[in-house]
C-alpha cells in the first residue's frame, strides 16, 4: 500500500508540473521553408504540454481506453513493437513512471491527445515552440546544435532519463525524446510532388532559410521525422499534446 501511495504521489506531482503552457503567437521564420512563397509565418496562440507524456500518464489512458492496450490495439495502428517494454499489456515498468513514454505510434499518440481534449501539435507549432524554448534556455546556436547532435548520437540513453519539468515553462524539447507531430511527413513533398529527401543533402538544403549550424541541426530533426511511418513505435520517439486557445 505504501508503494502504491508513493507511485500515485509521483504521478500527480508530475502531472501538475506538466500542465499545458501558453505559447504566445507571433512572427516566425521557419528554418526549413516548405512553401517557397511563404518564408514567414504568423503563428496564433496555442497551448502545449510542458513536457512529453510520461509512462504513468499513458498508463492512465490505456486503463481508461482498453482499445489501446498492447494486446488489443488493432494491427494496422502499430508495427509490432507497441509498448513492448511494458511489463504487462496495461502497466509500465516501475522505474519508468516519470520517463517519457515511447514505443507509441502516431495513431496512438493522436488518440491519447484527443482523449485529453487536445491534439498533436503541427510541425510548425512544435518548431515554433522549440524556438521559444531555446530563448527561454538562453541557448546559443552552438549550444543548441551541440545538444541536438549529442542526442542523435545516442538517443536511447537520453530517452531513458527521467523527466524533471519546471512548472509553467516548456521543458525537455531537445534532451529526452524526438516527438510526434501531426504532419510529421510534410517535408517529403514541397507542393510539386518533389521528394526533397531523394536527392543529396545539398539539394535538400535549398529549402533551408540559412546555413548556420543551428539550422543544420534543426533540419536534421525534420529529416529524422520523415523516416517514420504512422505505425512506427521506436524506443526514442515520444510526444506531447497541443490545445487550441478559445
Amino acid at each position: 500500500m505504501k508503494y502504491l501511495v508513493g507511485v500515485l504521489a509521483i504521478a500527480v506531482s508530475a502531472q501538475v508540473l506538466a500542465e499545458p503552457v501558453l505559447v504566445e503567437g507571433g512572427q516566425y521564420v521557419p528554418v526549413v521553408v516548405l512553401d517557397k512563397e511563404l518564408e514567414q509565418l504568423t503563428m496564433p496562440n496555442f497551448m502545449l504540454d510542458a513536457a512529453p507524456v510520461t509512462h504513468a500518464e499513458y498508463q492512465t489512458f490505456v486503463l481508461a481506453h482498453p482499445k489501446w492496450r498492447r494486446d488489443t490495439i488493432p494491427a494496422i495502428f502499430h508495427d509490432g513493437n507497441y509498448l513492448k517494454s511494458w511489463q504487462t499489456a496495461d502497466s509500465h515498468a516501475v522505474d519508468d513512471a516519470d520517463k517519457a513514454v515511447t514505443q507509441v505510434s502516431w495513431f496512438a499518440a493522436r488518440a491519447y491527445c484527443k482523449a485529453q481534449g487536445g491534439r498533436l501539435p503541427s510541425l510548425e507549432e512544435w518548431e515554433y515552440a522549440s524556438a521559444q524554448y531555446r530563448q527561454q534556455q538562453g541557448l546559443t546556436d552552438h549550444e543548441y546544435a551541440r545538444m541536438l547532435f549529442s542526442w542523435h548520437t545516442n538517443p536511447t540513453t537520453y530517452a531513458q532519463l527521467p523527466l524533471d519539468p519546471v512548472a509553467g515553462k516548456l521543458n525537455h524539447m531537445h534532451d529526452r525524446v524526438n516527438e510526434w507531430v501531426e504532419d510529421f511527413q510534410l517535408l517529403l513533398t514541397n507542393g510539386d510532388d518533389n521528394d526533397v529527401l531523394s536527392g543529396s543533402c545539398g539539394d535538400s538544403a535549398r529549402f533551408m532559410a540559412d546555413f548556420g549550424e543551428a539550422s543544420y541541426a534543426t533540419f536534421f530533426r525534420y529529416q529524422s521525422r520523415s523516416n517514420y511511418r504512422a505505425q512506427s513505435t521506436t524506443s526514442t520517439l515520444g510526444f506531447r499534446c497541443a490545445y487550441d486557445v478559445e
